[in-house]
């Protein structure tokens, strides 16, 4: 599972959202950050871990953004893999299941 909990964040980190986005290219035709959280919640890993992961992505992202190693694209693709992950979290966060 935390291998799982891992990928997402480096999903994040990447800008890779499904496996049918081309973006990055070499992870082409490998699970993105909408199929890994299906999984890591089917697997019963918390939502707020999932959380965790994508936090900690995104801050990756973000440094290295202020070193610039990546640029506003990366940035937008790092969030479009967030918005895919909170898309299944929502529910979550909704129902108070989970607080943020």
């Amino acid at each position: 599972m935390e291998e799982l909990v891992r990928k997402i964040g480096e999903c994040i980190e990447r800008g890779k959202v499904n496996k049918l986005s081309p973006y990055p290219n070499e992870m082409q035709g490998q699970d993105g950050s909408d199929e890994l959280t299906r999984q890591a919640l089917d697997a019963g890993v918390g939502p707020e871990n999932i959380l965790q992961a994508c936090n900690d992505g995104m801050r990756r992202i973000g440094d290295r953004f202020s070193r610039n190693e990546v640029f506003v694209p990366e940035l937008l693709m790092a969030a479009k893999a967030m918005n895919a992950v909170m898309a299944h979290l929502k529910p979550y966060f909704q129902t108070g299941t989970v607080k943020a």
